[in-house]
């Protein structure tokens, strides 16, 4: 058990106990072009590679902090990663969330009227997985899983410019922040802790082993360009993940590394082009 990590909440009775993020998944076309941005670019190791036949993808676990990215290429036609690669396109496909005992925290939601995808926790490259169905979870697909036993994770991510790469955030678009950030705190038994909003926008979070998840949404007095932008894109995408937040040591260094990837500045950070990143919208911000 020496990956268990307590979250610093005590969980009430039939709360999921979660300790941390422990992974997001993303969609890949190939998975080579997936390893090529975040292990040969991003600097991240390969920490576990398989093909998942049941589930028809082949995917790989790169560590990066306080948790990992896990890429997925859809080998069938006829999975829920190849719908959703042919539907939406590369990019952000869900959250998981690692747990002691996945079986329990999965009858504590189904006990609480979350609709399941899973009726049974399975093998997967985490562990023993199993999916909550977004309907459930305001878009955003949800995954819990418990590794296998004495499989420690490596948090040290990045090499020279790109030293000490971490996640810091996963953001979530919303028609209302605070009644989803809520949602999960209340059912997913996850901490609250404060966000900050652009002119425009709302936000709230919660969040599990140092990694928070950010819900923004428009706020509804304002006519702003930001506010219609995000209206706009909820509604043409549906409530969901919409980006990750990355931490580097040196800011300036990393940019500078990472020039063929048309970093931008924005006011807390740089924001790469989503195109030349599989499809995630990623920003990096300063550790310190």
């Amino acid at each position: 058990m020496g990956r268990r990590r307590w979250s610093g909440r005590r969980a009430r009775c039939g709360d999921p106990v979660l300790t941390r993020v422990h992974h997001v998944g993303l969609v890949v076309r190939r998975l080579e072009d997936g390893l090529a941005l975040w292990r040969d670019t991003l600097g991240l190791r390969i920490s576990r590679q398989a093909t998942v036949r049941d589930q028809g993808v082949r995917a790989a676990l790169l560590p990066i902090g306080r948790s990992e990215i896990e890429l997925l290429e859809p080998i069938e036609p006829d999975t829920g990663v190849a719908k959703f690669l042919a539907k939406r396109g590369e990019g952000l496909h869900h959250v998981c969330f690692e747990t002691p005992e996945v079986a329990a925290d999965l009858e504590a939601a189904r006990a609480k009227g979350l609709p399941l995808i899973d009726e049974a926790p399975r093998p997967g490259l985490a562990g023993m997985i199993c999916f909550l169905h977004p309907k459930g979870t305001r878009g955003v697909l949800v995954e819990l899983a418990t590794p296998p036993a004495r499989d420690p994770h490596a948090a040290t991510a990045g090499a020279g410019p790109l030293a000490g790469l971490a996640l810091a955030e996963v953001t979530a678009r919303s028609r209302e922040a605070a009644s989803a950030a809520e949602l999960f705190a209340a059912q997913l038994g996850l901490a609250r802790t404060t966000a900050e909003a652009a002119a425009g926008l709302t936000a709230a979070a919660v969040v599990a082993g140092g990694v928070r998840l950010v819900f923004r949404a428009a706020d509804a007095r304002s006519a702003s360009a930001a506010a219609a932008a995000l209206r706009a894109e909820v509604e043409a995408m549906g409530e969901g993940l919409a980006g990750l937040v990355l931490e580097v040591a040196d800011l300036a260094a990393a940019t500078a590394a990472l020039a063929r990837l048309a970093p931008a500045g924005e006011p807390h950070g740089v924001r790469l082009e989503t195109a030349r990143c599989g499809g995630v919208p990623l920003v990096l911000r300063s550790s310190s």
